[in-house]
């Protein structure tokens, strides 16, 4: 399996346990940064449409198989500790932009 990355996301979080357990749960914005090559994918994408914004957790420890005092196993959770990190947010685009690639997104995690 291949897996490109086509752009960053950023997010107000410093450490991961700032972050809300889901997106929807807090109200924090962030900005999906599209490179060049894949822009025209952004078009017609417009404020108030949703997103599945997937991301890789590049510091989450590939170790973990079981959480919360090991009374769950981690594919029960959104942990993004796991052994292959791939996360997925679904977000609310607030402004979208195919010739910049910025996407600014509401209910990031």
């Amino acid at each position: 399996m291949e897996c490109e990355p086509i752009g960053r996301a950023e997010t107000p979080f410093a450490a991961p346990d700032d972050a809300p357990r889901q997106g929807f749960l807090g109200d924090a914005t962030g900005t999906v940064h599209v490179d060049d090559p894949y822009r025209d994918g952004l078009t017609g994408l417009a404020a108030g449409h949703t997103v599945d914004v997937v991301w890789w957790a590049d510091d989450a420890d590939r170790s973990v198989l079981r959480v919360r005092g090991g009374d769950r196993g981690v594919f029960t959770t959104r942990s993004p500790s796991r052994p292959n990190p791939v996360c997925v947010t679904t977000c609310e685009v607030l402004a979208a932009n195919p010739e910049t690639g910025v996407v600014d997104v509401d209910g990031v995690d």
